[in-house]
């Protein structure tokens, strides 16, 4: 992140990628959603920290790799664009969708991405105190809507089901944010 920071002006990337040993990864797998959360808080707050200025919410993503020794990893942080990310005609909505909070109001979702959370700068914010800062995030991929935690303290359900990756979202779908339920239509 520094030396991004010093060949762009202080943009640095939010993707990150972790490699592991397989069998390390084994071995972290029970921790592996609490460990992602810490992971994007220390992003979140190193940038902060320094003064940087992070490209989006933080993503980490982590793998296995054979050619990695045991106790050890590879990290790697994704490349900054500096032009704005159009969305491809794959990642445009074929259909129109919208989340209907538990007030009534519609949101009607016209972009690729949509961060859901407790705090002021997502795009939905839901303002309840089950509801983490940065709780969950909906995604247009490929013509079809995901949703995915994002590290939340109390967990994101689909139709009563925890989720702990990206999942398919269809009309109807309730999503749980704690104790606060949204539904994609």
């Amino acid at each position: 992140m520094d030396e991004q920071a010093l060949t762009n002006n202080g943009v640095v990337a939010s993707s990150y990628s972790i490699l592991l040993n397989p069998s390390d990864l084994e071995l972290v797998s029970p921790t592996l959603k609490p460990l992602l959360h810490e992971l994007r808080q220390a992003v979140t707050n190193h940038a902060e920290f320094e003064g940087y200025t992070l490209t989006g919410e933080p993503t980490i993503h982590i793998d296995h790799d054979e050619r990695i020794k045991s106790n050890n990893c590879e990290v790697t942080a994704h490349a900054v664009s500096v032009v704005p990310v159009v969305p491809t005609a794959s990642e445009t909505p074929s259909e129109a969708h919208r989340v209907e909070l538990p007030s009534g109001e519609l949101i009607e979702l016209s972009s690729h991405r949509y961060t859901i959370g407790r705090q002021t700068t997502c795009d939905i914010v839901i303002d309840d105190h089950n509801v983490s800062r940065v709780h969950a995030e909906l995604r247009l991929k490929n013509g079809m809507w995901y949703a995915d935690d994002r590290g939340s303290t109390n967990g994101t359900r689909i139709n009563g089901a925890l989720i702990v990756e990206a999942t398919p979202l269809k009309s109807g779908d309730v999503i749980s944010l704690g104790s606060v339920d949204v539904r994609f239509e």
